[in-house]
């Protein structure tokens, strides 16, 4: 649509709305979703981030409450939690607006400057957030586990940091930062839209008609589909179709990358694991606990992950075609509104509550440098067993080099 159409188009679009919901079955307003459709994804997006807040703020407050945020079995938990927080309350509040105002009088349209539109970028940037933490997380596992494979022989001199390594303090301001940048671009973006018809007042009746009449409510900013609207709902802004692409492109690329990251960290986690076992010669039966178990920690990480992000991808990939329609898709709009927003509770759970060092940070009492938890902490990121069991390791290790020695002898 060109950005010159005047009042009078406004007026032919208006009084031509009856004759075009009375199409075929083929045309585009029989393809909308239901009122009730609209409303059971906005219940289940509340509900799911609801349970998240919950579960994630329980990791927070504890963290804080506790004065654990800076113990290392912490630290990269208490981050995720915090992101895993905030989107989840900006999605609740994205969402009751949806169920509780009269969306369709509202200026919460693409191109219009209703609330909506920027809190769904504050949504887009804390979850792009908590998936660029869920590689710092790896990041952090991978080098903890390399910092062991040197410092196998010198155990007795391996200190206690916040961090594996200094450079992890830049890879946290990254993850910090760049959600924060894409958030901006896509608050810019949504600010400087400009309506196809900026030549009407944004106060006059004729401009809420013509949304009333040509825009579902599932075209609603307010509505939490992520983006994953209709090219349709865009057609009143300039250069809409490109502004739709760019906005969905922001969320996908940094979503599938996350995939494929953690994917070849997890793997290289285990292949170290492995190497440090290896040094020790013979591996002890706790080693190959601990190796089946740092493989299950792997799995169920990537698990959850996938089977709350997945939805999203497919869904965001078939958005992309010109024959996608929200309607025809209800049935995995709602496993995104089911699977997406929870999130926030499985990870407060497989990176928190779960494991046995996270709890064992919160509920000690010692110092942070306490000798006794310089091991423990080298197999933290993976929920593995603590010093006790190295201890047994290096016995059994050694009473089998014993009997060796005794056989040969």
């Amino acid at each position: 649509m060109n950005c010159s159409n005047n009042i009078s188009m406004i007026d032919l679009i208006s009084n031509s709305t009856q004759t075009t919901q009375s199409q075929s079955p083929g045309t585009h307003h029989h393809e909308l979703l239901s009122e009730n459709q609209m409303q059971t994804i906005a219940v289940l997006s509340l509900l799911t981030s609801g349970l998240s807040f919950i579960g994630s703020g329980s990791v927070f407050l504890c963290a804080v409450y506790l004065k654990r945020v800076c113990y290392p079995e912490v630290f990269p938990t208490f981050h995720l939690a915090l992101a895993d927080m905030l989107s989840s309350l900006f999605l609740i509040i994205s969402s009751s607006i949806f169920l509780t105002s009269p969306v369709k009088s509202t200026m919460n349209y693409p191109g219009t400057p209703g609330p909506c539109a920027y809190l769904m970028a504050i949504v887009t940037s804390a979850y792009t957030l908590a998936f660029f933490l869920t590689i710092t997380y790896a990041l952090e596992a991978y080098f903890r586990f390399r910092k062991r494979l040197v410092d196998t022989m010198n155990m007795d001199l391996m200190t206690v940091q916040v961090v594996s390594n200094r450079w992890m303090y830049l890879v946290y301001i990254v993850a910090w930062l760049l959600p924060v940048i894409f958030g901006g671009i896509l608050m810019y973006v949504t600010h400087s839209l400009r309506d196809c018809d900026d030549d009407v007042p944004p106060n006059s009746k004729l401009y809420y008609h013509y949304n009333r009449t040509n825009l579902s409510a599932q075209c609603s900013s307010c509505f939490p589909v992520f983006w994953f609207n209709e090219d349709h709902c865009w057609k009143q802004v300039d250069e809409g179709h490109l502004m739709h692409v760019v906005i969905r492109l922001i969320f996908l690329i940094p979503l599938l990358m996350v995939m494929v990251l953690n994917m070849i960290l997890y793997v290289l986690v285990a292949k170290v694991f492995k190497q440090v076992a290896m040094r020790r010669g013979l591996l002890s039966y706790h080693q190959r606990k601990e190796e089946q178990l740092l493989k299950k920690k792997a799995f169920l990480y990537q698990g959850v992950f996938y089977l709350c992000w997945l939805p999203s991808v497919i869904l965001g990939i078939v958005s992309l075609f010109t024959s996608y329609s929200m309607a025809k898709f209800f049935w995995l709009l709602v496993i995104q509104a089911i699977f997406g927003p929870l999130q926030g509770i499985l990870n407060s759970i497989v990176y928190g509550w779960k494991r046995d060092s996270f709890r064992r940070a919160l509920n000690e009492r010692t110092s942070l440098l306490s000798t006794n938890r310089t091991t423990a902490i080298l197999y933290s990121y993976n929920g593995l067993s603590s010093a006790q069991n190295e201890r047994h390791d290096l016995l059994n290790h050694r009473s089998s080099v014993i009997k060796e020695v005794q056989k040969r002898s």
